[in-house]
């Protein structure tokens, strides 16, 4: 409707001045403010994409003559070419449409500033899907983590010394109290706390860092065996204590094996026994005292008898 029923106001390179109707002033207000203020964020809100695209192709057609427009030298020689009048009057036609929706708004804030405000449809198109659409990227993080939260990484030194595990928080709105500075006695308890379990640490890679002593060998106590004097004696043949010519007296054929004599402890002497003497005038004689005479002991040339000593 600017186009077709009203003059141009901007033409590629030049102004042509006339006056502007109440309606058309009010047009180009509403037509700027829809254009370059409304639709753009609204599209972007509504995440309609394919709006802001089709914004910014109609856009970038303002762009085309500022590019492509050739020079003035081969549109207006004396033989100028036909391809090139015709890509000049493109791009001017182009302009001029471009440019006619703001063309009343120059009463209100200038010719340059009017003129201007048509190139700021293509960057707007581009500018909010971009801006919202890291908005809600950031908003949908932090909303998940507000309904999921992770449990805080704790220091190794400080994990060692802390109580049970963190559960994680139910889903949905949790209210916590509020967090309280420690004090300066709780800070230096902790730091000392953890230097302990630093200190308790090394000196367990230490002594794992050294070899094993070798477990001596326990040696069982046995009972005391007991001693020669109190063993019983031994069984001592014959032959060991008779001489060699008693054994040689003996004949071949009545060779027997020797018996074993027991060697004991020796026997307790007992006194003789003494029978009472009787007095004299009775009848007999008086009484006789036989005194036994020794064992007779072996010597080398035979045995020696002694008499018995009568009383």
């Amino acid at each position: 409707m600017f186009v077709c029923f009203a003059p141009l106001y901007f033409v590629y390179g030049s102004v042509v001045p006339r006056d502007f109707s109440l309606f058309e002033r009010l047009m180009s207000l509403l037509y700027a403010v829809f254009f370059i203020l409304f639709l753009p964020f609204f599209a972007a809100y509504r995440s309609k994409v394919w709006i802001n695209w089709g914004l910014a192709s109609y856009g970038i057609l303002i762009y085309l003559p500022i590019f492509l427009y050739p020079a003035e030298e081969l549109i207006s020689g004396s033989d100028p070419k036909v391809t090139k009048v015709l890509l000049a009057l493109v791009l001017r036609g182009i302009y001029g449409m471009m440019q006619a929706p703001f063309a009343a708004l120059s009463t209100l804030i200038g010719d340059k500033a009017a003129s201007g405000l048509v190139y700021w449809i293509f960057p707007l198109a581009l500018f909010w899907p971009f801006v919202l659409k890291v908005i809600r990227f950031y908003r949908r993080a932090y909303l998940s983590e507000q309904l999921n939260p992770m449990p805080k990484v704790k220091p190794v030194a400080a994990a060692a010394h802390s109580g049970p595990a963190v559960k994680p928080e139910v889903l949905g709105t949790v209210i916590t109290a509020p967090v309280v500075a420690a004090s300066p006695d709780e800070v230096t308890g902790k730091a000392v706390l953890s230097q302990n379990s630093a200190n308790k640490e090394k000196e367990s890679e230490s002594t794992e860092a050294l070899p094993e002593e070798k477990k001596e060998e326990a040696i069982p106590l046995a009972a005391p065996e007991p001693s020669e004097a109190l063993k019983e004696p031994e069984a001592v043949p014959l032959a060991a204590i008779m001489p060699e010519d008693a054994v040689g007296e003996l004949g071949e054929g009545d060779k027997k094996e020797p018996d074993v004599i027991e060697l004991a402890a020796p026997a307790p002497a007992v006194a003789p026994a003494i029978a009472p003497v009787e007095e004299p005038g009775e009848s007999g004689s008086g009484t006789v005292i036989e005194l036994g005479a020794p064992s007779p002991s072996p010597e080398k040339d035979g045995d020696v008898e002694n008499g018995n000593d009568t009383l």
